[in-house]
């Protein structure tokens, strides 16, 4: 729930059916035309976004708390128009179909308004993402994202639909790492006669993400270019957690690459930064004018998406596919995971990845590591006079060691870096008490970030990166069959990739994305 003050009078009460179906759960959000309530369709059990039309300063709530009238007589063809325009919202949602696109399921008028009822995403908007985290988004992250921001944005383009207010705040990420596009309030239709978009009314924007044509209200100069700049516009908050300049900023920046109006970490790759620039010029006519133009800049890195090249490159066969769980020792006492898994002479694959030794052979090493280990704690111990009582955890520099906790995923041992509060941030690995294993980033006790692993107590591995928890990007390896899939992921859930066998020849490919 949002953190200012909400004028409760405003609200709908929480029990009250609408159209004759769905009961408010709780409060949700509100914005200058709207609040957005948790409902529940009552026949069947399902769990929905409702949102009604409500003007600030112009609507009121009766006495029954139900019932919406509009306060000012003088306003009464204002709100008209706006709730025409609030059902239009509704009806072109409808006929956007894809995974990344929120869904409208019905519409209709009661209490003197009108309501649509949309899919509920569980999850947070990346504005709130960035506030509960404290810092920018990695460009790893934002490059797992950008495929499904484009994604939508064809869908809504290939309907002659101009979405006209990309943010941060209007893309939503579900706890599945799902990217769903929201708020289509000030969106526009394309106008077939004239070009541009079609509208009698003010278009509202957000400062930052608006280019010059859509501040000076050229709708004849509308088009896929202006979603372009907002998107880049969102690029740039996500990789800086900062607002993006406005145009007259940028022009006034006289270097080549706009490192004045336009700064970005020194992590941030050539390729990215090129991409930015290149959608927040502010002539309309040097920004990409399709989403192909922009899929093909990016794959001309490497000939692949850059989502493709954040997938693990893992020979296959039976040596070269890890059956045990990384070694913790990589973790605790800061050896080299190579000089545990590499062949003798410490020389890799021809492709550069690494070969892994036999059970048999680590265990010989771990023999060697542990003796070691062991009697030097007895040697160090012994030298300061300490009194070897084994205690659950040891903690010291914001790091434990198999301390019993219990995270989101349930009650774990957990070894690795944490917060002030004790809690899972940074490279860790968590045993947990049903036999699951991780090991890679977390996030203030999520499990997230790149180059994780995963295994299950039946043996099934998981190798990629991770997103609010959940599988988001990789390779999942059935233990029993020797079969696994190799792409993105949904809750969990393959989404969009390849099944193959055990010898490596396709079985599938399964792609639940709109081309």
């Amino acid at each position: 729930m949002p953190e200012k003050a909400i004028n409760l009078e405003s609200m709908l009460r929480v029990g009250t059916i609408l159209h004759g179906s769905y009961r408010i759960d709780r409060y949700l959000s509100s914005g200058g035309f709207g609040n957005t309530y948790v409902a529940t369709h009552i026949d069947f059990d399902e769990t929905y976004a409702v949102k009604e039309f409500f003007m600030k300063g112009v609507t009121q709530r009766d006495g029954n708390n139900t019932s919406v009238s509009v306060s000012n007589r003088e306003k009464v063809e204002e709100f008209k128009g706006q709730l025409e325009k609030f059902k239009k919202e509704a009806r072109r949602l409808r006929r956007l179909n894809n995974p990344h696109i929120v869904r409208v399921h019905d519409l209709f008028e009661e209490n003197g308004t009108a309501y649509y009822v949309m899919d509920y995403v569980d999850g947070e908007n990346l504005k709130d993402r960035l506030k509960r985290t404290g810092r920018p988004m990695t460009e790893s992250e934002v490059r797992l994202i950008i495929p499904q921001i484009l994604d939508a944005l064809k869908t809504v383009h290939d309907a002659g639909i101009w979405h006209l207010d990309l943010k941060p705040a209007n893309i939503m990420l579900e706890k599945g790492g799902m990217i769903k596009l929201i708020d289509f309030g000030a969106s526009k239709q394309y106008n077939v006669q004239k070009g541009g978009a079609t509208t009698g009314t003010a278009i509202s924007y957000t400062p930052g993400y608006a280019p010059r044509e859509q501040m000076e209200q050229s709708y004849e100069k509308f088009g896929p270019w202006t979603d372009f700049y907002a998107l880049g516009g969102t690029l740039y908050n996500l990789l800086t957690n900062q607002r993006p300049p406005m145009p007259t900023d940028i022009d006034d920046d006289r270097s080549e690459d706009k490192h004045l109006a336009l700064p970005l970490p020194s992590t941030i790759s050539e390729k990215m930064k090129a991409l930015i620039l290149w959608m927040m010029k502010t002539n309309r006519n040097e920004r990409p004018d399709s989403v192909l133009m922009i899929r093909e800049f990016l794959d001309k890195e490497t000939g692949q998406s850059p989502v493709q090249k954040q997938e693990l490159s893992i020979p296959e066969g039976e040596e070269t596919v890890i059956e045990k769980p990384r070694k913790p020792e990589s973790l605790l006492k800061g050896i080299p995971l190579q000089e545990l898994t590499e062949k003798p002479g410490g020389k890799g694959n021809e492709d550069g990845t690494l070969e892994i030794e036999r059970d048999d052979d680590i265990k010989d090493v771990k023999k060697v590591i542990y003796i070691a280990l062991f009697l030097a704690f007895i040697l160090f111990g012994c030298f300061l006079g300490i009194s070897f009582i084994r205690e659950d955890s040891v903690e010291e520099n914001n790091r434990v060691i198999d301390k019993e906790i219990t995270i989101n995923q349930g009650k774990c041992y957990y070894t690795g870096d944490v917060n002030k509060q004790g809690i899972p941030n940074g490279q860790g690995y968590a045993k947990f008490i049903d036999g699951r294993y991780y090991e890679g980033p977390f996030v203030d006790g999520t499990m997230e970030g790149e180059n994780a692993y995963f295994k299950y107590e039946n043996g099934d591995i998981f190798q990629g990166s991770f997103l609010l928890d959940q599988f988001y990007k990789g390779k999942y390896t059935i233990h029993a069959t020797g079969e696994y899939f190799e792409g993105s992921f949904s809750n969990g859930s393959p989404l969009s990739g390849k099944w193959y066998d055990k010898n490596g020849e396709l079985l599938e490919t399964l792609n639940q994305y709109k081309e």
